[in-house]
């Protein structure tokens, strides 16, 4: 009888008499004829004559004047009277002992394993019910592994790939669909996590590392599942830079053991997953290695569905569940798996967290109001090292819920004066994120770029803001605000690493709205650099190649294609830029023609009613005494009396009034519960002021110019100051 054992410390060892032993040879050269091993076979018992032997213990033995590697498997105990260890064993002339080659089955192996696997397709259903929307994938994979584990013969023979590289974003579902291939095939697999191959001992991550390869070749068939295969197989450029010797040595292992796979006849297929397919050094890839590469996109609306229906079904919702899972899974373009279970995963906990505050008997049951609390504080984790837009708690209701016949354009009701503008925005912007197809009546694709120019504080970024917050609420598209300088840095390359990774994150975010703040920063006109470095100018072709959108598979829209799942494919690439500048002479003549940014908006001051409408809205959140003067006696009238006597300037200047009454007041009295009139004139008055003797260009904030004056007395002012 067979038993395997493991090997325990004792301090009295009796060694037994094998009965059996199985001897698997590894061979580092060229295969001797049959009649050199069946002669072999004969002698090994006085070969291995008195080698005390354990389960999978290596060694080597030295046959025709050349030494080879062996390893001792499936030993049988002759166990005799007590005492006897079951761990150790020795082979004397009476032991049976069977040479097998690496990769060969096994004696007692002679069943057919052309019956062992089903379909195909079969198991693409299988994995589907588990996994949602990730059946292309798992059908390209299946297909590669099958071919390995069960090659086909036939005339033309064909050498199967053995491995495969599967990458995505993080938390895209890389792992868990390796293993699920894995569990529906019921092979051996052995999991590897490739981090931890690493020992403290040099030579011991790559003794490790092909200690692993050789067990899976032992169990052929079988699949090495290798996740994060970035860490044992970095680019070598870069570890030599690092001057990482250990790295360098643990690849150099990798490339053999995959090499000792690829050329023999073993049944083993490498499965490794990585996030960084970038970092992975070229050779893993070529020469038959892990040459079959899958690379998992973000979900569309319909795999998003599929897997919020999988992660909810054995949840107890309530009668618009399946609906409002549709709203879902519209609302969260750029999520991938794990977002979207940790979305369902709030929402539970909502739930559970009321029904155990109100004592509720029962299985709780998740309603809609608890998707809308948990969408409005989840985001894709594609952006979360960017500045996104939080959604506000009183606008929730409509991140599910919008008619796409009466939209509603309420991040828009703060927006004075910039009418036009606001309805260039809807057209170009907000439209082809509703619905692309309104394009294809005038033959014409939606603009990729869109410029906003204006003096300082005429509203650039609050109209930006706007835009964020309509395309936010309504669940149109990720919205991603960027600095400009904060793309800059010190280190040669990085910046241009910088922009491409920030394009890159929008196009798996996408739909994905991309706005940037003084683009002139990172634009201008070129030649004007004087750095040796010529960081600008560099960083300008990058953000032209960008906006054509090399990089991108572009889908050309035609009338023929008006279908839903044209409509998806458009979004899942769908990237907007908005910038905003101050000047648009400083920017470069190539990126202002059409094909980049089409459409130039321009922000101006505020007419006469758009300053009425700014100031109304200001003075509601300020408690003014209105009291304590005879004419202007209510807020209607002082934001009137106050538009009519600012023309010129901007909306920012409006704000920097009413805080620099506040201020005088609290100056005077920081006990006071009222701005009094008095100091909302005297701020209007230094306003004027200001505005009247300095230029546009050079022009300092009134309020930092008051400070500076020495005598306030001499101020000179262009308006009477009011008197009640």
């Amino acid at each position: 009888m067979k038993k395997t054992w493991r090997i325990v410390e004792s301090s009295v060892i009796v060694l037994v008499v094998l009965l059996q032993v199985y001897v698997w040879l590894f061979l580092d050269r060229t295969r001797p004829p049959s009649a050199v091993l069946r002669g072999l076979q004969r002698i090994g018992a006085k070969l291995l004559d008195g080698v005390v032997v354990w389960n999978d213990r290596r060694s080597s033995v030295t046959w025709l004047n050349q030494r080879d590697r062996v390893m001792f498997v499936d030993i049988e105990w002759h166990l005799k009277g007590s005492g006897c260890c079951k761990q150790l064993g020795t082979i004397s002339s009476i032991t049976n002992v069977t040479l097998s080659f690496v990769g060969e089955n096994r004696p007692q192996e002679t069943h057919d394993s052309a019956s062992k696997y089903e379909s195909v397709d079969t198991y693409v259903e299988r994995i589907a019910s588990e996994l949602g929307g990730v059946e292309k994938y798992a059908r390209s994979l299946l297909q590669a592994i099958l071919q390995c584990l069960e090659p086909q013969k036939g005339e033309i023979s064909v050498m199967p790939s053995v491995g495969a590289m599967v990458s995505g974003l993080p938390g895209i579902g890389k792992t868990a669909l390796a293993k699920e291939i894995c569990k529906c095939l019921g092979v051996t697999t052995i999991f590897l996590n490739a981090a931890d191959i690493y020992q403290t001992y040099v030579g011991q991550s790559e003794k490790q590392l092909v200690k692993i390869f050789e067990r899976a070749v032992l169990q052929s068939p079988s699949i090495l599942l290798i996740d994060g295969i970035e860490a044992i197989a970095g680019s070598r450029r870069a570890l030599a830079d690092s001057q990482s010797t250990l790295e360098i040595g643990v690849l150099g292992a990798l490339l053999a053991s995959l090499e000792t796979i690829k050329s023999s006849s073993h049944r083993v297929f490498v499965l490794s997953t990585t996030s960084r397919p970038g970092d992975v050094d070229a050779a893993v890839f070529s020469n038959g290695r892990l040459d079959h590469a899958v690379s998992i996109e973000p979900p569309t609306q319909s795999e998003r569905l599929a897997i919020l229906r999988i992660i909810t079904r054995t949840w107890q919702c309530d009668k618009l569940g399946d609906t409002f899972l549709n709203q879902v899974s519209e609302s969260t373009g750029g999520f991938v798996g794990a977002d979207l279970l940790s979305l369902c995963q709030k929402a539970l906990q909502l739930c559970l967290n009321e029904a155990a505050m109100k004592k509720i008997e029962g299985r709780a049951v998740v309603c809609i109001r608890h998707f809308e609390q948990a969408l409005a504080v989840t985001y894709p984790s594609v952006l979360q090292m960017h500045h996104v837009l939080q959604k506000q708690q009183e606008s929730v209701s409509t991140v599910i819920y919008r008619d796409s016949k009466n939209r509603s354009f309420g991040a828009f009701s703060g927006v004075f004066g910039m009418t036009d503008a606001i309805q260039t925005l809807r057209v170009s912007l907000i439209e082809p994120l509703e619905d692309c197809t309104r394009f294809l009546r005038f033959g014409t694709t939606p603009p990729k770029g869109i410029l906003l120019t204006g003096p300082p504080g005429s509203g650039k970024t609050y109209l930006a803001n706007a835009v964020a917050e309509q395309v936010r609420r309504c669940g149109l598209a990720s919205f991603v605000s960027v600095q400009c300088s904060d793309l800059l840095t010190k280190i040669v390359g990085d910046t241009e690493k910088a922009l491409r990774e920030l394009f890159a994150t929008a196009r798996n975010a996408a739909p994905c709205v991309l706005y940037f703040d003084q683009i002139e920063s990172i634009a201008p006109q070129r030649g004007f650099d004087t750095s040796t470095e010529q960081t600008l100018d560099r960083m300008l072709s990058i953000l032209l190649v960008e906006m054509d959108g090399f990089s991108t598979s572009r889908i050309k829209l035609q009338k023929s294609l008006v279908s839903d799942e044209a409509r998806m494919a458009f979004l899942k690439q769908h990237v907007v830029v908005l910038a905003s500048t101050t000047n648009k002479e400083l920017l470069d003549p190539a990126i202002l023609r059409p094909g980049r940014f089409d459409i130039h908006i321009h922000v101006g001051y505020p007419d006469k009613d758009a300053r009425y409408a700014i100031i109304l809205q200001a003075l509601e959140k300020i408690p003014v005494d209105y009291s304590s003067d005879g004419v202007l006696d209510s807020r209607e009238a002082l934001a009137r009396y106050m538009a009519k006597q600012t023309s010129g300037l901007s909306a920012g200047d409006l704000s920097a009034i009413l805080r620099e009454a506040a201020m005088a007041s609290m100056r005077d009295d920081l006990d006071s519960t009222s701005l009094s009139i008095k100091y909302v004139m005297e701020a209007l008055d230094e306003a004027i002021s200001s505005s009247t003797a300095a230029s546009s260009s050079t022009m300092m904030p009134f309020f930092v110019r008051r400070h500076n004056e020495k005598d306030s007395s001499k101020r000179f002012n262009a308006r009477q100051p009011y008197k009640s």
